[in-house]
């Protein structure tokens, strides 16, 4: 009887860490909508340019119903315009408490490139080197949280050098930020249930 306890409670612990699908999912910003561009722009006095807000990673099957990030600026500049390229309505502000986009009833499967971009963000630069850095949204039922196609929940990382080869983050007239927050890293969320819980089950048997 006690093995079939201690089962049931290992299958109750696991599901949720395994529940959704997009484990590993990563946000990065990019100068291009498909990701194929830099996470560095140095444009001139007055010009303006675009930083694309994007999502990769996703397990089979995935993609995204509802996300929130929030950015950290550092340079002089005027946020002109956050657009969502979701269907649904956006909310919030992405230099305030932070943006969330949603899909509606449709969820936004990644392309044949593995990226979902959620958002447009356009800046007129007025001159000085600064960065972005991606943060979770400040309200806590949204922060780091991805609601996937079937409404489980998910967790994003940023993506870090370990796992993309660059940082998520991003420069203007200066090199990106590095490893500045506690979400940067290889974005391997997901920890095996017996390094995480199976010592608390075993202390409670003993």
């Amino acid at each position: 009887m006690k093995r079939l306890v201690i089962a049931v409670i290992v299958v109750a612990l696991a599901l949720p860490a395994f529940a959704g699908q997009n484990p590993n999912l990563a946000i990065f910003l990019n100068t291009e909508p498909d990701g194929s561009g830099t996470n560095e722009v140095c444009p001139a006095p007055g010009e303006l340019f675009h930083v694309y807000v994007c999502f990769d990673r996703f397990g089979p099957g995935g993609g995204l119903l509802r996300v929130g990030f929030r950015f950290d600026r550092a340079f002089a500049g005027f946020l002109l315009e956050q657009q969502s390229w979701f269907p649904g309505i956006p909310l919030g502000d992405v230099e305030g408490d932070g943006m969330e986009v949603t899909a509606g009833a449709e969820c936004v499967s990644p392309g044949g490139n593995g990226i979902v971009v959620a958002a447009r963000i356009t800046y007129l630069y007025t001159g000085g080197p600064g960065t972005i850095t991606v943060l979770p949204h400040a309200y806590g039922e949204i922060a780091d949280i991805a609601l996937d196609c079937n409404y489980d929940i998910d967790h994003w990382c940023v993506a870090s050098v370990a796992s993309h080869g660059f940082s998520g983050h991003f420069g203007v007239c200066a090199p990106p930020p590095g490893r500045l927050t506690p979400l940067d890293g290889d974005c391997e969320l997901v920890v095996p249930v017996e390094a995480e819980t199976w010592g608390t089950i075993k202390g409670i048997y003993r």
